[in-house]
């Protein structure tokens, strides 16, 4: 979710991958716009900024629009969530009683 500021008005976006590497779906496979509040507010319930509860999404930009120098005020938020049956995981060998994993994930501030 890309969170921006044009003139006095806040406006918000959700976000595709259109970088190299940074693991968001492409423009073809994300949620649509009207969708992600709400997936985002129960994703982070009463944790995320306050923004959050609040907003209206219209539209989607390509990730590479938080580098636009135009915007101001800039801010954003990302969730992520294991959805059961969506994927395969492989062990070699025997599977052991209990497990962790971690999600890599890499940011970068210019």
């Amino acid at each position: 979710m890309l969170r921006h500021v044009l003139g006095d008005r806040a406006e918000y976006a959700g976000l595709y991958g259109d970088l190299q590497g940074n693991g968001l779906p492409p423009q073809t496979q994300v949620m649509p716009a009207g969708q992600t509040p709400g997936v985002l507010q129960t994703l982070f319930d009463s944790e995320g900024p306050v923004w959050l509860r609040e907003m209206t999404v219209s539209s989607v930009s390509g990730l590479s629009r938080f580098s636009d120098a135009a915007l101001r005020q800039v801010d954003g938020v990302y969730g992520a969530q294991t959805v059961a049956d969506s994927g395969e995981l492989r062990f070699k060998g025997a599977v052991p009683s209990r497990w962790h994993t971690s999600l890599a994930v890499s940011i970068e501030y210019r």
